[in-house]
């Protein structure tokens, strides 16, 4: 990336190729102009001087022969005659450097405007030794150059070499527009551009260069499209139950890790629920196939979109007829709740012969703390699950732990976040994003909220905001916050979560607008705005012109949590996004799990060839960042690098090197 950009500034920087072989092809010729003429000059100049040498030679010669036979006094009537066709002025005979006589002619007719410049003449006497001849005359060339007629050709000679010049260069101008355009077309895909947007829509050439190009640019596209459908394969494959298209036992026990060890140390905890269904590989021998499948994925889907209800909740097929549902953040009160609403829904389904309405579904509920193993928290959900059999009927049980309930209620969340935005905002944390060379790329801003005895994270207090409706009002506030900082660390990039719900809304959109509008260019480019991708794959559509007004003001956007929904990676093509970070549970362990490695390696070449940086999150220790270093990634995120730490105006300068 970093290459196609430097190569850029240096075209747009120098001359384009038109104009430097433009530029050069009328050099050339002009300087052939100025030496021909220069050489033409010179012989003209040469060869009138010769001549008018050779005939005032002539006359001295001719003086001298009479002199043989004539004095000087004989001789003067005859000097006019002789000096006036070579336009000789004045004559002198010298002997022994004395004159002995000289002669001035009169002055002759001239043109108009003529002038006169002199030059003179020496020659020794052949007939009488020791006399010397001095001739002055008139410069020839004094009044050539004045001359209309003898340089009228020169000049016209001159203008049609200047016209010639000038249609030679326009000509060559359009045979290398081509070139040029190929040119420009060639530098855009270096960009990372790609699709019908860079294919060649006029006369390009090299024709046949430009016609591979094109074929080259569509084969890509396929080969790109395939390799979509093929990532989204392979995320399916290690994430995703063949039979019916949940999330996997694998992935849900990865969630689940990734929970239980609280990177940000503030006392994760949540709901685990069992849901066991009838055995229908029985029902299937009694009832037949098709009759027992349908009853089957009805079920399923009923639970899904229930589930779906609940922010951050995450369904998955745990074995043959048991589903598991992660609840985050949640309490048992809360789950005893949902179990009850769920129950009540699959009351409300159509009565069936196949199946026994009051043996249908049973579930075990347990909580889980951060510190306790993935192993320990499922053992806990079957035995729940056990129980609940055992009750008969269509019931739940918990497990009954010794540990003390976390949680609040609706009313007291809402008083602790209507507390928050009155005093202006959670507390604010900021957490380096290294690339691999050790460099700062970022820092994210992270938000925890304090409840008057501990703090609370953004991921368990968000789901809230949401439900409240105060997204929209909590983000302003948020971004209103962000721009201070921009001044303190002018030279940082900071990254901000922003909901979806709140960007997609036209009054948030104009606010947004007019608030960045404020700031200076070169710090709106110093914002990166998150988003989730789940969301993201929600609302592409609506988002897409949002986006262009985001880039349009010079913020930067980055998707977070990629990897943690079951979806493919079209999105990234159709946004222009310059970050992706990964879902800290893709991290998690990766030297051990190849089912991760493969993730991450679809990830990272599904965004080659494109301007985007890919970066993990969570990292803990050298050798989950050596795998995803093998794998691709730019930078990493985590505890390995540097833990969050409070935000602090008082510190001038952070650090902008970490060790990796």
């Amino acid at each position: 990336m970093f290459i196609g950009h430097s190569f850029t500034r240096g075209v747009n920087t120098g001359m384009r190729l038109t104009t430097k072989f433009s530029a050069f092809v009328t050099l050339l010729t002009s300087l052939t102009i100025f030496v021909t003429l220069i050489g033409a000059s010179l012989s003209f100049y040469n060869g009138i001087q010769l001549k008018m040498t050779n005939r005032v030679q002539a006359v001295a010669t001719m003086l001298d022969n009479r002199l043989v036979s004539i004095s000087f006094d004989q001789l003067e009537p005859q000097m006019d005659e002789l000096m006036t066709p070579v336009e000789v002025v004045h004559v002198d005979f010298q002997l022994n450097g004395k004159s002995v006589y000289s002669h001035s002619s009169n002055d002759n007719y001239r043109p108009l405007g003529s002038s006169n410049q002199f030059r003179s003449i020496t020659v020794p006497s052949l007939k009488h030794p020791g006399m010397v001849i001095h001739l002055v005359y008139l410069d020839p060339m004094a009044n050539y150059f004045r001359s209309l007629h003898v340089t009228a050709p020169l000049s016209i000679a001159i203008g049609f070499m200047v016209l010639i010049i000038f249609f030679s260069v326009r000509w060559i101008r359009r045979q290398l527009a081509g070139q040029e355009l190929l040119e420009l077309r060639s530098v855009r895909i270096l960009n990372g551009e790609r699709g019908p947007q860079v294919r060649g829509s006029v006369p390009e050439w090299p024709v046949n260069t430009s016609s591979a190009l094109d074929t080259l640019l569509s084969e890509l596209q396929i080969a790109s499209d395939q390799r979509s459908r093929m990532d989204t394969l392979i995320r399916s494959y290690v994430a995703q139950d063949s039979k019916t298209g949940l999330s996997n036992r694998l992935f849900f026990d990865n969630q689940l890790s990734t929970l239980l060890e609280d990177q940000e140390k503030v006392g994760s905890y949540g709901i685990v629920m069992m849901i066991r269904l009838p055995d229908f590989d029985l029902l299937r021998d009694n009832w037949g196939r098709t009759a027992t499948e349908e009853h089957y994925f009805t079920l399923i889907n009923m639970l899904s979109t229930f589930i779906m209800r609940y922010p951050g909740a995450l369904l998955a097929r745990y074995h043959r007829r048991d589903f598991a549902v992660l609840l985050p953040h949640r309490t048992l009160k809360e789950a005893d709740s949902i179990a009850g609403l769920l129950l009540k829904a699959m009351d409300a389904l159509p009565p069936t012969r196949i199946l026994d309405r009051d043996d249908m579904m049973h579930i075990g509920i347990c909580a889980f703390r951060s510190g306790q193993t993935a192993a320990q928290v499922m053992e806990h959900a079957e035995a729940a699950t056990r129980n609940a059999v055992l009750q008969g009927s269509n019931s739940w049980a918990v497990y009954d732990d010794s540990l003390p309930e976390k949680g609040r209620g609706n009313v007291r969340w809402r008083t602790l976040i209507e507390q928050m935005l009155s005093r202006g905002g959670p507390r604010l944390y900021q957490k380096p994003a290294v690339t691999r060379d050790g460099r700062v790329h970022h820092r994210e801003l992270m938000c925890r909220l304090y409840d008057g005895k501990e703090e609370v994270i953004a991921a368990e207090y968000m789901p809230m905001v949401l439900q409240f409706g105060l997204a929209e009002e909590y983000d302003r506030l948020q971004i209103t916050r962000l721009l201070p900082f921009l001044g303190f660390w002018p030279e940082e990039n900071l990254a901000l979560q922003v909901t979806v719900e709140s960007l997609i809304r036209p009054r948030f959109q104009r606010w947004l607008r007019d608030t960045l509008m404020q700031c200076e260019k070169s710090q709106r480019r110093s914002i990166i705005f998150e988003l989730a991708e789940a969301d993201v794959c929600q609302y592409i559509g609506r988002l897409q012109p949002v986006m262009r007004l985001v880039n349009a003001l010079g913020v930067r956007v980055a998707v977070v949590q990629a990897g943690l929904t079951l979806v493919g990676t079209s999105w990234i093509k159709q946004l222009d996004v310059e970050v992706i970070k990964l879902h800290s549970g893709l991290s998690r362990n990766i030297e051990k799990r190849s089912e991760n490695q493969l993730l991450v390696q679809s990830l990272v070449e599904a965004c080659k060839g494109m301007p985007v940086q890919v970066f993990a999150t969570g990292v803990l220790s050298r050798s989950e960042w050596q795998v995803l270093s093998q794998c691709g990634v730019t930078g990493g995120q985590g505890e390995f690098f540097a833990a969050s730490q409070p935000l602090d105006t008082n510190v001038k300068k952070y650090s902008q090197r970490y060790s990796v």
